[in-house]
């Protein structure tokens, strides 16, 4: 058998990495594709270097809108996988790369799995939640994060080949986790790109009524997102960004789990840094009105915080500044070697 694996964004690599290697391992041919959705190919190639893996294929689509890009994958996809004749297509996450993927797969009738299966805002608002449900409705394998996945995809009537195998992102964080430095210095930490925060000025503008408040506590580091600089030069407001934080650039991952690790506070609209600050314990305030990581919320160290500046500061002042030992189900450095059991037993592969 051949695999295709399929990343995309900044999200996609720290999944796909771990799996490169647990399938290198175990001796099952696979191949990587980089869609190139990311906003730099130049960051993209930094996290491939970082994480020890290289794609065997590369695209350069339109970035002139998102139906352009998604068109331009879509085909770069199919020639890739008409050339290769994979038997399985891999997808992580909800991007729109995985959307695309899993589209061409499903058309060319090639079997597809979905890594981070279940996971649900029920904020159709989002384009991300309209990814994952599409994904999840065509896969033929549905690889699941946490418990609430499996009944997130129950009530949606999909019961079969549904496999609750932990969270791979915790595999790369838990690698890394040994080589992180720490610091005694006080300081929170944020990220803030998700379209309908920074798209919306009224919205853009309540998160930062609430954190230059906060910012009087600690002072709070930002790595700028394009997407954020974009909108707020936009909006005439990047003087504000520039008065409440302290701006760094884009963050390997190396550096973004230094800032996690030893932050009194985070203050995110990711989704991923939701679940590294559960596994890593550090306090989270999370800047939407709902999330589709349950988990974090129950299990872990996340706090919904909205997008008002009432809301927000009302979770701010409910934050337990202590760091916690947090243990949720499966979180634990092995899913990479449960996906792989799971495809060598569907496939009946020898062990």
């Amino acid at each position: 058998m051949k695999i295709a694996l399929i990343a995309g964004a900044r999200p996609n690599f720290m999944k796909v990495a771990p799996l490169c290697h647990e399938l290198k391992k175990q001796n099952l041919k696979y191949f990587l594709v980089n869609t190139g959705q990311h906003f730099s190919m130049n960051m993209s190639k930094n996290f491939f270097d970082e994480f020890d893996i290289q794609p065997d294929y590369s695209f350069s689509p339109s970035c002139d809108s998102v139906t352009k890009q998604f068109s331009d994958i879509s085909n770069s996809l199919e020639e890739v996988f008409v050339k290769e004749t994979p038997s399985l297509v891999i997808v992580f996450g909800d991007v729109n790369s995985t959307l695309a993927a899993g589209l061409v797969a499903n058309k060319m009738k090639i079997q597809l799995a979905h890594v981070e299966a279940g996971l649900r805002s029920y904020n159709r608002l989002m384009p991300e939640e309209t990814n994952r449900v599409l994904v999840d409705h065509m896969a033929d394998v549905l690889l699941v994060t946490s418990e609430d996945g499996v009944d997130n995809l129950k009530k949606e009537g999909i019961t079969e080949n549904v496999f609750f195998i932990g969270n791979i992102m915790i595999d790369t964080l838990k690698s890394f986790l040994p080589f992180i430095k720490t610091t005694k210095e006080i300081f929170y930490f944020t990220t803030i790109h998700r379209a309908e925060n920074i798209d919306d000025k009224k919205t853009f503008n309540e998160i930062l009524d609430a954190l230059e408040e906060i910012s009087k506590d600690a002072p709070i580091f930002l790595p700028l997102h394009p997407r954020t600089k974009k909108m707020s030069i936009e909006f005439g407001i990047f003087p504000r960004l520039e008065k409440i934080f302290h701006l760094v650039e884009p963050l390997s991952y190396t550096e973004s789990l230094y800032y996690q690790k030893n932050a009194k506070l985070i203050l995110t609209d990711s989704g991923g840094v939701q679940e590294e600050s559960s596994y890593l314990g550090t306090p989270c305030i999370t800047l939407r009105t709902e999330t589709e990581r349950p988990v974090t919320v129950s299990r872990g160290t996340n706090i919904i915080g909205g997008v008002t500046k009432r809301d927000i500061l009302s979770a701010y002042k409910g934050v337990d500044f202590m760091k916690k030992d947090i243990k949720i189900p499966l979180w634990d450095g092995k899913t990479s070697e449960r996906i792989v059991q799971v495809i060598k037993n569907i496939h009946n592969v020898e062990q």
